[in-house]
């Protein structure tokens, strides 16, 4: 198959078309396939972060049941100690006793 100068004339423009044609898909293609990078490694970070997410959720809520218990300990011994207090102002007596905690964390 010969080319004659006419057809050639014809084809050097279609060439620029086509390489721009050609050009445009694979930038597509590679924006689409960094696109798909980036959502999964987004994906990724967000299953990693759920996961310590939980876990730290878990660990609030067993703080805040023990500062829950502390601060009910502190209130009745405070209590105690007023009572105790009153007692013996009643009774005359003062109060040498002090008593310490000894607060043990497992």
């Amino acid at each position: 198959m010969s080319i004659k100068p006419v057809d050639f004339q014809v084809m050097l423009p279609k060439t620029a078309d086509v390489s721009k044609i050609h050009t445009d898909e694979q930038q597509k293609l590679q924006a689409l396939q960094q696109q798909q990078t980036s959502s999964s490694q987004h994906r990724v970070e967000d299953h990693l972060r759920q996961v310590h997410a939980q876990e730290k959720a878990q660990e609030v809520r067993i703080r805040e049941k023990e500062e829950k218990n502390q601060k009910n300990k502190r209130e009745e011994e405070k209590k105690k100690e007023k009572s105790k207090a009153n007692y013996n102002k009643d009774k005359g007596l003062e109060t040498k006793e002090h008593t310490s905690t000894i607060d043990i964390r497992l």
